[in-house]
């Protein structure tokens, strides 16, 4: 997906400042400032454009709720190129038939011999799940397991990559999954909001199975105040 003019120039100069990893753990290379800077700095980019803040913010959010319920093998994979904004995030939640009710959810993961999984499923309304400022989309898919119990207590939390991730840390082969459609949202222009279609995609499990709905409100929760704060600026 070609994001506008000048998207990719303004995401280049936003990660060579340091600005995407501004809260972020100090381990994995964030800089580790406090919420009440990271806060106005959130500020005055969704002020300027909410289209282009989202990118950052949800990288933001996937980078906290991966810090704070993955394993240290992930996140020593995956957090210092999220901090640094060479990778980017996105968070996969409903589905077309689900809307708010994401126990109904039927994406579904099944678990390989090696430790990852295998998702397959649909969502939709995913903001910035395909473009082209960052050389790799890091996805926080919900899913459920084959034998996961019903309703929201069956749903596990999935970190999926766009591109697989060798073990030297160099990307390998593109990912089971690709975007389906670009949908149209009010209010929001310049940002795509993406149906993703998981096709056997490899993934890994955040968190502990079944607890995934509660791992992923880290990042939700952390989403809805950026929004919500840029919203009360902007509008007054």
């Amino acid at each position: 997906m070609t994001t506008p003019e000048g998207f990719r120039e303004a995401y280049q100069t936003l990660v060579e400042g340091g600005w995407n990893g501004l809260g972020g753990n100090p381990e994995f290379g964030g800089m580790g400032m406090p919420k009440t800077l990271v806060a106005q700095f959130e500020e005055m980019m969704q002020g300027a454009s909410m289209a282009f803040g989202l990118a950052p913010m949800l990288t933001a959010g996937a980078c906290l709720a991966l810090d704070a319920h993955g394993s240290q093998e992930l996140k020593e994979k995956y957090l210092p190129n999220m901090y640094s904004g060479v990778w980017s995030g996105a968070m996969d939640l409903t589905e077309p038939h689900a809307g708010t009710d994401l126990g109904i959810i039927r994406t579904k993961a099944e678990p390989n011999d090696d430790g990852s999984f295998n998702v397959t499923g649909t969502k939709i309304f995913i903001t910035w799940g395909e473009h082209d400022m960052a050389e790799n989309i890091i996805h926080l898919v919900l899913a459920k397991l084959p034998d996961a119990p019903k309703g929201p207590k069956g749903i596990s939390l999935f970190l999926v990559p766009k591109f697989l991730v060798n073990e030297d840390g160099s990307l390998g082969e593109r990912n089971s999954f690709s975007c389906g459609s670009i949908e149209k949202k009010m209010g929001i222009k310049g940002s795509a909001t993406c149906v993703m279609n998981f096709d056997g995609a490899k993934g890994w499990l955040v968190g502990e199975e079944n607890k995934g709905l509660a791992a992923m409100f880290t990042m939700m929760n952390y989403e809805r105040l950026g929004v919500c704060s840029a919203t009360i600026r902007v509008t007054g």
